[in-house]
């Protein structure tokens, strides 16, 4: 699969998912995790369009696969005392996930402008990840 439809997916699913968690939700720290989500991946993915269009390519619009669209479905059929849990428990291996392949793009990707995008998430990912784990460690 290339590399911005897979960073593609990983940032409709990670947009979508804390859309629904603004939605479920009572706890103000996940709500805040979420916002900041829909904020930073909207950001990312607009990043990677834009270095797309210096590289020459025209990706097609991200959509969420058979497992994304799978969590979607686990976070809207948990209960509202599991929900929290639920999703900060998808937040994690998605966010291992997402920054295993902007690793891998940035050190070997082929497009230039795509591998300075990539570069420019790994941090932004870190700090998700670091996030949700001390998330998941205060509940």
């Amino acid at each position: 699969m290339p590399y911005l439809q897979i960073a593609g997916e990983s940032d409709v699913y990670e947009v979508t998912s804390s859309q629904i968690a603004l939605q479920r939700s009572q706890n103000a720290k996940v709500r805040a995790f979420a916002t900041m989500l829909i904020d930073h991946h909207t950001k990312t993915t607009n990043a990677a369009l834009t270095q797309a269009k210096a590289a020459g390519l025209l990706p097609p619009p991200a959509v969420l696969g058979q497992g994304s669209r799978s969590k979607i479905d686990q976070l809207y059929a948990a209960a509202p005392d599991d929900f929290d849990r639920v999703y900060i428990a998808q937040q994690i291996p998605a966010h291992e996930q997402a920054l295993t392949v902007q690793t891998a793009y940035a050190a070997q990707g082929d497009k230039a402008p795509l591998r300075t995008s990539a570069m420019a998430a790994i941090p932004i990912i870190t700090q998700h990840l670091e996030h949700a784990r001390a998330l998941q460690a205060a509940r």
